[in-house]
């Protein structure tokens, strides 16, 4: 009963002792975990290291003196047979003080086949006989009061001659193995502090290394808390183009990090290296370790929220602009309609002012007033286009074809003012349905923009081009340009950078686009041009 008692108490010091421990160590940093963790680990490691080498130095140079004794004993055994033969007792003498230098060597001796020591490491038993006995010409080993005898037969043929008897004293053999391993010792003890030491520097900088990452990621995930949608540093970020000596330029990630965000770029990767984003080398070495992998899907969780946040605020500003655009298109319409009476009224009174009356000062404001009610008409019939409903009538046209219908109404009165027309068209692009009459109003209106921001010598270029499952088309100039805080304004109803004109040409671009399911962009600087780009579906 006692000692089931004493095992039990035993049994829960070491769980409460257990218990305590994790308690301290739960309560560790990582850093702190994986400092003590390595220091440990190559504290122990470097122990039983240095005991395995030691036990094993000291053995194996115990075997190797066992080794080169027996060695030195077959030799002796071998070269004194002569001078056995013919007593030769200095030669003899010779050959055992070489032996006695052996390590643990008390005494060799030499006897002849009566029994008589020819040689002897004590040279007064010199002359002096030993009793032969039957296993006296047989090789044997036996212990004596801590001295190993060994006892080894002289034969020539088979002729007994006599017999070499040696005595080793183990302890003298391991006195002079730790004397021996002494330095080694040393040595091995210096190298262990360097190690420790060593190991103290490197299991610092890794738990630097390893938890700075996590620090930066714990700070941005606080961050996310005061609505600061911040990005963790990847220090191992690489571009696929360097990676893989990508040469394609059109790509949309080309030159860029975090390729596998972009769609498009994940698509061409499939059909260009016929692998996932995810399986893909740029991303594997970009994310690097676990840590690099909870980094990057961090990250891609926040440029996802950064551009679901801007997609949800590009919605409330269209929605914004939809309902702003409504209003004014049905205010536009109620007072076009309210001028368009008065002004019919001012047409027929001037015409018939000019058909009864004449002067020719008369003459000169009657037609005056023709000129700015045609303006005015022309303004109310944009306000009308603009705030009716646009209903396409899509049909399959070449798109090609009909750019060049709008340029042979355009090109001359651009050449006629020094500038020049240059067209590239992709004639791969392949017939699809749109509205040709919309299309044609669309660039003729980019086409008069691009006229009136250039001067002479200035070029206006139309591109076609087909990218996949779209068609771009590119309407581009080297006029004046436009600042970069108006190229946000420039597609809003009734705004215009010009003295001149409706503000609604853009606006009307804009719309067509878009109720081709398509997108247009603006890129521009000042003093170098501006570049249109719509890309229409291609639908075929």
């Amino acid at each position: 009963m006692k000692i089931i008692e004493f095992l039990k108490n035993w049994q829960n010091k070491i769980f409460n002792f257990r218990k305590k421990v994790l308690f301290v160590w739960n309560r560790f940093s990582i850093r702190k975990k994986i400092f003590v963790s390595f220091l440990v680990i190559v504290f122990i490691i470097t122990f039983l290291t240095d005991f395995l080498i030691l036990d094993y130095q000291k053995r194996s140079f115990k075997t190797e003196i066992h080794k080169k004794l027996k060695s030195d004993l077959d030799a002796l055994n071998y070269e004194i047979i002569d001078y056995v033969i013919f007593l030769n007792p200095l030669k003899l003498d010779k050959k055992v003080s070489l032996l006695m230098q052996n390590p643990g060597i008390k005494y060799v001796m030499i006897v002849d086949q009566n029994g008589r020591i020819i040689a002897h490491s004590n040279r007064k038993k010199l002359g002096t006989y030993i009793k032969i006995l039957p296993d006296s010409f047989t090789y044997w080993e036996k212990e004596d009061s801590g001295i190993k005898i060994i006892n080894i037969p002289i034969f020539k043929t088979s002729y007994p001659l006599g017999i070499i008897r040696v005595g080793i004293s183990e302890e003298e053999v391991n006195n002079y193995i730790e004397m021996s391993s002494q330095n080694l010792r040393n040595y091995v003890f210096v190298i262990s502090v360097f190690i420790i030491l060593l190991t103290l520097l490197i299991s610092y900088f890794l738990a630097n290394t390893l938890t700075n990452p996590l620090s930066r990621l714990k700070e941005k995930m606080a961050n996310l808390r005061t609505d600061r949608l911040e990005l963790c540093e990847n220090e191992n970020l690489i571009r696929c183009k360097d990676f893989y000596r990508c040469n394609q330029i059109d790509c949309p990630a080309y030159g860029k990090t975090r390729c596998w965000l972009i769609y498009e770029a994940s698509e061409i990767c499939k059909k260009i290296h016929n692998i996932e984003c995810h399986e893909c080398f740029v991303y594997k070495i970009s994310c690097g370790d676990e840590i690099g992998y909870l980094i990057e899907t961090f990250n891609e969780m926040i440029i996802k929220l950064k551009k679901s946040l801007e997609e949800l605020e590009r919605t409330n500003l269209e929605r914004i602009k939809l309902e702003k655009t409504s209003a004014v298109a049905e205010m536009s319409m109620i007072v076009a309609h309210e001028i368009k009476n008065p002004l019919n009224a001012i047409k027929a009174a001037s015409n018939y002012l000019k058909n009864n009356f004449k002067g020719k000062i008369l003459n000169e404001f009657l037609c005056i007033i023709d000129k700015e009610v045609n303006r005015l008409n022309e303004l109310i019939n944009s306000f009308l286009s603009y705030a009716r409903p646009l209903s396409l009538r899509l049909e399959k046209n070449n798109i090609n074809e009909v750019l060049k219908e709008v340029i042979k109404l355009v090109r001359p009165e651009i050449e006629e003012e020094g500038k020049v027309l240059k067209t590239k068209f992709d004639w791969e692009i392949p017939d699809f349905y749109f509205d040709a009459p919309q299309i044609k109003q669309a660039i003729l209106n980019l086409l008069i923009n691009a006229q009136e921001a250039t001067k002479e010598g200035d070029i206006i270029l139309i591109l076609t081009e087909k990218k996949d499952n779209f068609v771009k088309i590119v309407v581009k100039d080297t006029g004046v340009g436009i600042s970069e805080d108006k190229l946000d304004k420039i597609f809003e109803p009734f705004y215009t950078t010009k003295t001149t004109g409706s503000g609604l040409g853009l606006a009307c671009v804009e719309r067509i686009v878009k109720e081709h399911e398509g997108k247009i962009e603006v890129k521009s600087i000042v003093g170098k041009g501006t570049e249109f780009i719509i890309k229409l579906p291609l639908k075929v």
